[in-house]
């Protein structure tokens, strides 16, 4: 069953206090303070951040950053960081619903809040103002994450599910053995590193040799990650990646989280894994982003791209030490650990 950890609500003020400082903020004509104050009244009233935010017409993760923002600076931590400073083209009024249509329509391109703020009330502000306006009302600047549509809604619980079904299996008194497999495809001219130069164009002299290799990683959040090359990513070739990880790990009982390629579930290969101590424990369909192989592999092809090879070899040989340095940060699986398996010291 998924819980949901609530923030602790600091309490600056009185309940009468509290109330004193929404009328303050009324007849100041301060209504987003105004509302962000009766979210803070409800949560001191009992209320949950999603309860508290609804009641005032706000989401839940709003209700989060007015939250947070009280918690740190009070009554002036709520106040709307763009107040002063050069007049407002828009009226407090127009302001209030511009940010309520931003938050029902987001995400929003810089272009497309540009058009907005024309086509709805006739006015242009400079980008640079406009992002500390926004970030004023706590709306952040970020690349969206994509997500397959696919995707079932219940897979996040599905999977909590299923990887607690296996975590409560018996280990005896050997270790726990858990981590991330997955097969990915580094080649020599990967371009995925910015890199600063005075030159608009910049250029590094690469041979662009497809190296005929691919890549099958363990990356252990308990245990001794490891790496193999292959040509093919055949059933023989992730029997022979089991053996690796098993070689790597000699004791304890190996928990191996990974996507639903057809080689995974191969009947060779669940038997492999069977002979070898090995469980598969299976992501949902379309659910990428809980493997935490993932942001690993992005970060090895952005530390080959300024690098120039002497050959296949060096290739393998850089591909090999990076994976492993890599692997020994846990700071890759934060998210998922925080998702998925808050208690891990527990396993340890």
């Amino acid at each position: 069953m998924k819980t949901t950890r609530r923030t602790e609500m600091v309490k600056h003020l009185s309940e009468k206090q509290l109330d004193e400082a929404i009328n303050e903020a009324q007849k100041a004509d301060e209504t987003r303070l105004v509302r962000r104050l009766c979210f803070i009244k409800n949560v001191s009233l009992g209320d949950t951040d999603k309860m508290a935010a609804r009641r005032v017409g706000a989401s839940q993760p709003t209700g989060g950053r007015w939250l947070k923002a009280w918690n740190e600076g009070g009554v002036d931590g709520l106040r709307p960081s763009f107040a002063g400073g050069r007049p407002a083209k828009l009226s407090s009024e127009q302001f209030d619903e511009f940010f309520t249509l931003l938050e029902d329509g987001q995400p929003w391109t810089p272009q497309e809040i540009d058009d907005l703020l024309w086509d709805r009330y006739g006015v242009t502000y400079d980008r640079s103002h406009l992002a500390r306006i926004l970030r004023g009302d706590g709306m952040q600047y970020a690349k969206p994450r994509p997500m397959d549509p696919r995707q079932s809604p219940d897979a996040e619980k599905d999977f909590r599910e299923r990887l607690g079904e296996a975590l409560t299996k018996e280990n005896g008194d050997e270790p726990l053995v858990l981590g991330f497999f997955d097969a990915s495809w580094p080649q020599p001219f990967e371009n995925s590193q910015r890199m600063w130069s005075y030159d608009r164009t910049v250029e590094i002299d690469k041979p662009l040799v497809t190296v005929p290799w691919k890549t099958l990683g363990f990356y252990a959040l308990l245990g001794k990650s490891t790496l193999i090359f292959r040509k093919r990513t055949t059933k023989e070739s992730i029997c022979a990646a089991l053996e690796a990880i098993r070689e790597q790990n000699p004791v304890g009982r190996i928990l191996l989280i990974a996507d639903n390629d057809g080689g995974h579930h191969a009947k060779l290969t669940q038997q492999r894994a069977d002979e070898l101590g090995i469980e598969f424990v299976f992501l949902p369909p379309y659910s990428p982003m809980f493997n935490a192989i993932e942001p690993l592999w992005k970060t090895l092809k952005r530390k080959i791209s300024p690098e120039v090879f002497e050959g296949k070899d060096h290739f393998k040989q850089f591909v090999t030490n990076t994976f492993l340095d890599l692997s020994k940060r846990v700071s890759f699986a934060d998210n998922w650990i925080k998702t998925f398996l808050p208690d891990i010291q527990k396993l340890c």
